[in-house]
């Protein structure tokens, strides 16, 4: 049985499948499943073209030589088999013609491909019919010299694609056969753990209702850390399963969403003037705003209405604040917004269910992302079953507008802030804008499906009260950065001012955001120059318990993001690393400056509630 070769760095060629259970003699070579009970992994109900894979290292140096697939039944005589960089460069590809009905496969690489010690790999293949099961790499597998990496089983949906998709810790059933190089360790393989069991956990669909979970892209190549991962949504994984979304960028590694709430564009100045300040997306922009310049300035938008619709259109926006004006219910709603009449019929009824769905028939049905903005009901009133429903009935992306530098009640009201355990002392901090991705992130994750949770942060005095306060450039740097750093997959900006000294509806092209526009600028240059860390999946540490952190790796290089907490924080920190990270230095992003690593920590100062520092350790 012959089968063609297609590799970044090899020709054509030929090479031979076999079925596993006869490729007895591997005395020098390991996998992972050689010996694993398979016969009660179930077949998944999932038809859609997807590739599916497994990431790993290894502790010595060696060559791949070949590709195992536990196939499943109705899936076809012929599978193509990927072997990947961890930034995905593709090392080498084969495709079968012939197969045996079902069971263990295995693809020979005609050329093994070298593999060097602590470095991450992925295989893959292609199938629309596959084997899965949950909860399987929540802790390492090991093999001789091999190692899982992180959640090892990997997916991303259509023909070709490097998968960097996960769910729910599925393992998909790909495996390996690496030979060490000569002097390496030749013992036999060994059966990894943990094992499946007879009955296996339901099998893992990488198709919930909503879009597949995405997992961190791109992989690193730093050596990965004995740590959980934070659970993963969005991310250009995620935003690849929808075409537009696709077709305007959302799927590189390099974008990062930064959109402006409600702006209006008229003239090719407004996008050159909203683009230069980092800009690239505009979310629920005015009736009056010309979408052919948007397109042509090569940004997005979040239609707020139907008429809004044009290639650079990549979803479509709800209701905003329904959970407010509509509240958690369904009843009868009599189209009507606030300040119009009776919303909910009968009157003083809840009926915010109602209006979601009747938003959602307005929109085609043309596969775009779903986005919806929701507020105090779903942060504060509103029980994790009322609100949940908000949160994961009707997007694909969602936020939620708490502004805690500005809300002149927020800080005092029994029903807000100190409702949930905010002292007024203790509301004015940029980590509580982490604190409202926190509570969106838990209402998300309630269903097991999880989209991106876009962060809202306010540029002006956005409340009507001339006494209520201005945020400042720092603030909006604080919020921002404390939004990512509790997982927020994008930013945007609320551009009004409603009171104050300066009434605006552009605050950050006019003289009323003089005084924040170059840091609100700076702030997104560093973002967008983040992105490709930022697309990747966090580890779980706590540096120090009165600092919000998070941790990434990514290229050769960790990277630690640090601010104060809801509480303290200030003044000089100490940062304490996880094991195996390795560093005599960090160099501390934005800031020209190092700091030295003594002990297993690093030591800083934090001027103030809303400052941060990214530190980058190279080891």
């Amino acid at each position: 049985m012959t089968f063609t070769i297609a590799a970044a760095l090899a020709v054509l060629a030929s090479a031979t499948v076999i079925a596993a259970d006869a490729a007895t003699s591997r005395s020098a070579t390991f996998s992972f499943f050689a010996e694993t009970d398979v016969s009660g992994v179930p077949t998944d109900p999932d038809t859609q073209p997807v590739e599916l894979g497994l990431r790993f290292t290894s502790s010595s140096n060696g060559t791949l030589t070949a590709v195992r697939i536990l196939k499943a039944n109705g899936s076809g005589s012929s599978h193509p088999v990927n072997v990947w960089s961890a930034r995905g460069q593709k090392l080498a590809t084969a495709t079968s013609t012939s197969e045996s009905p079902s069971g263990w496969q295995e693809v020979k690489l005609p050329t093994p491909v070298r593999i060097d010690a602590g470095q991450v790999y992925v295989v893959s293949y292609h199938t629309t019919r596959y084997r899965a099961t949950q909860n399987f790499f929540n802790q390492t597998v090991t093999s001789g010299p091999l190692s899982t990496s992180g959640v090892a089983g990997v997916y991303t949906y259509g023909t070709g694609g490097f998968p960097t998709s996960t769910y729910q810790a599925s393992n998909y059933w790909v495996d390996v056969v690496f030979a060490p190089a000569a002097g390496g360790s030749a013992s036999p393989s060994v059966s990894p753990r943990p094992s499946t069991s007879p009955s296996p956990t339901p099998s893992a669909t990488p198709s919930p209702t909503r879009t597949p979970t995405p997992g961190p892209t791109p992989t690193t190549t730093a050596s990965p850390l004995a740590l959980p991962r934070v659970a993963w949504e969005g991310g250009p994984a995620y935003y690849g399963t929808f075409p537009v979304a696709r077709a305007a960028g959302w799927t590189n590694p390099a974008f990062f969403p930064i959109g402006v709430w409600q702006e209006s564009v008229i003239e090719a100045r407004d996008t050159t003037l909203d683009k230069s300040a980092g800009i690239n997306t505009y979310v629920a922009p005015t009736d009056n705003s010309n979408l052919r310049l948007i397109e042509s300035a090569g940004m997005s938008v979040i239609g707020g209405n139907s008429q809004q619709l044009g290639p650079s259109t990549v979803a479509w926006s709800l209701s905003d604040e329904v959970d407010m004006w509509g509240g958690p219910g369904s009843s009868a709603w009599t189209g009507n917004h606030p300040g119009q009449g009776a919303v909910c019929q009968p009157a003083n009824s809840r009926c915010g269910y109602t209006i979601q769905e009747a938003m959602l028939r307005r929109f085609p049905a043309d596969g775009r992302l779903r986005y919806a903005n929701y507020g105090k009901g779903v942060m504060f009133w509103e029980t994790d079953a009322e609100a949940g429903r908000f949160v994961n009935s009707y997007t694909s992306i969602v936020s939620n507008d708490i502004y805690w530098y500005t809300d002149p009640g927020v800080c005092n009201s029994p029903s807000e802030g100190p409702g949930i355990g905010v002292r007024p002392e203790d509301c004015r901090r940029a980590a509580n804008y982490g604190r409202t991705m926190d509570r969106m992130r838990h209402l998300d994750g309630a269903d097991g499906k999880r989209q991106p949770i876009f962060a809202f942060v306010e540029v002006g005095h956005p409340f009507t009260e001339n006494d209520a306060p201005t945020i400042t450039g720092d603030q909006i740097a604080g919020a921002v950065m404390n939004s990512l750093i509790h997982e927020a997959r994008g930013i945007q900006y609320f551009n009004h001012n409603f009171g104050g000294a300066c009434l605006s509806q552009h605050v950050l092209r006019d003289r009323c955001g003089a005084a924040i526009r170059p840091a609100v600028t700076e702030l997104n240059r560093r973002v967008t120059s983040l992105a490709p860390v930022l697309n990747t999946q966090s580890y779980e540490w706590r540096f120090n318990p009165n600092l919000d952190t998070m941790l990434k790796a990514y290229g050769n290089s960790y990277y630690v993001f640090a601010m104060p907490g809801r509480t303290g924080g200030t003044g000089t920190q100490k940062l304490t690393l996880p094991p195996g990270m390795k560093g005599a230095r960090a160099e501390v992003l934005f800031e020209n400056r190092t700091v030295p690593i003594s002990g297993g920590a690093l030591q800083d100062a934090f001027a103030r509630e809303s400052a941060y520092h990214i530190y980058k350790i190279t080891p």
